[in-house]
């Protein structure tokens, strides 16, 4: 059985997918799970991904209730003891990624996590780094991307997946879970695995400020109580004196 199922899902974004395709299909290892979840989209995506069908294990085009549902019906459809959502638009940084990648998905890995770079339409402009141990500080402010997580199927089972009540943050709020409740092992791959299209739905403006409220009420949730009030009694203060 192949050890990582990769998972797309895509709404209306023929040409992401086409990129997120060729960055898949032309990685350098092969063995892995590929699973789509389309969206119903009306833009010719559906047509895409039947042309590919014969390099793909598992497929389906019908509405859904948006990413995190998309990405729920794509974990369900895996059989793979880990899995990597790399969604239309996001492309692997390199042909090796998953060469890399595959040996370090070991027993004793819950969550593996990369760096990743941020592109828009003109290319990569900036780079995304992610600490070598994540800290309770750190998570308080930062994410990690989801493009650049190998996460533990089983994990997503435990949990009955993505909280479909974050529809922005939703993959911060299973991080937070497993970090701050679980106490899950995390590792550090040491490269770069994704480049992440930041064009993307939470990436807008008024989707920022949403992501931001989204945020606070899982580190609510989920946080130390100690480190939930003493980031934001900092955070509180540096606004008051103008920082």
């Amino acid at each position: 059985m192949a050890r990582l199922a990769i998972i797309t899902i895509c709404y209306n974004d023929r040409d992401g997918l086409a990129r997120t395709f060729a960055s898949v299909f032309g990685q350098a290892c092969r063995d892995f799970e590929y699973i789509v979840v389309d969206g119903g989209s009306t833009d010719g995506s559906a047509e895409l991904i039947r042309q590919h069908a014969d390099r793909i294990t598992h497929w389906t085009s019908e509405r859904d209730g948006g990413i995190y549902d998309a990405q729920n019906k794509g974990w369900h459809m895996a059989s793979a003891p880990f899995v990597l959502f790399m969604n239309a638009g996001d492309v692997f940084a390199s042909a090796d990624v998953l060469e890399r990648a595959l040996p370090l998905l070991t027993d004793e890995v819950d969550i593996l996590y990369g760096d990743a770079q941020l592109a828009d339409g003109r290319g990569v402009y900036a780079i995304k780094p992610h600490p070598q141990r994540i800290t309770n500080a750190w998570l308080m402010k930062e994410v990690v991307a989801h493009q650049s997580q190998f996460i533990r199927r089983a994990l997503l089972e435990k949990s009955k997946g993505y909280n479909l009540r974050f529809p922005i943050a939703a993959d911060y709020a299973f991080f937070a879970h497993m970090f701050w409740k679980e106490h899950v092992n995390v590792r550090h791959a040491g490269f770069v695995v994704s480049i992440f299209d930041t064009r993307g739905v939470s990436s807008a403006p008024l989707r920022k400020e949403q992501a931001a409220a989204e945020r606070k009420a899982i580190q609510r949730t989920f946080a130390p109580r100690f480190w939930y009030w003493s980031y934001h009694a900092y955070a509180t203060f540096n606004r008051l004196i103008g920082r």
